[in-house]
């Protein structure tokens, strides 16, 4: 009963630079956007976290461990090998929370990585779908597979 209240999100994306960043800012990068989603979540004022957690994989076979279970409490982070750069990371995130409704977690999620993209002068392939359940009235568009709200059309209907 008390699991049902819980809410997860998971989402993949990768996050790019235009120029090889090391390891260390990588983990700096991964602390700076975990953070940002708690400060969200924080918005809400009866948000409760689960577990809030996040990989980082980079080249090389390094990859860094995010994870945080409070607001009241750091980020704690794990690197696998501080040495190495890499123009890429791919980030895998996942959050189980509650007190919160799933449209309003995605909107944390983008918020936080909007920031940090901006921050650290990122891009992503992180495209603002709506993750699960379709709420009433959402249908996928079968062109490119995102969703639109009340009968309205994405670019590609004519």
């Amino acid at each position: 009963m008390y699991q049902s209240t819980f809410e997860a999100l998971a989402v993949a994306t990768t996050l790019t630079s235009r120029q090889e960043i090391n390891n260390e800012d990588w983990q700096k990068i991964g602390i700076f956007f975990i953070e940002n989603y708690i400060k969200q979540l924080g918005k809400t004022e009866k948000s409760t976290i689960g577990h809030v957690k996040g990989l980082i994989e980079l080249k090389d076979d390094n990859f860094i461990k995010l994870s945080c279970v409070s607001q009241n409490h750091p980020v704690n982070s794990e690197m696998v090998n501080s040495e190495g750069v890499s123009n890429e990371g791919h980030l895998i995130f996942n959050a189980i929370v509650a007190g919160i409704t799933k449209t309003k977690n995605i909107q944390y999620f983008q918020m936080a990585l909007v920031r940090t993209c901006s921050v650290y002068d990122l891009i992503t392939d992180y495209h603002e779908a709506t993750h699960g359940n379709l709420d009433e009235g959402e249908k996928t568009c079968p062109v490119c597979h995102e969703h639109h709200h009340h009968g309205n059309s994405c670019a590609h209907h004519h």
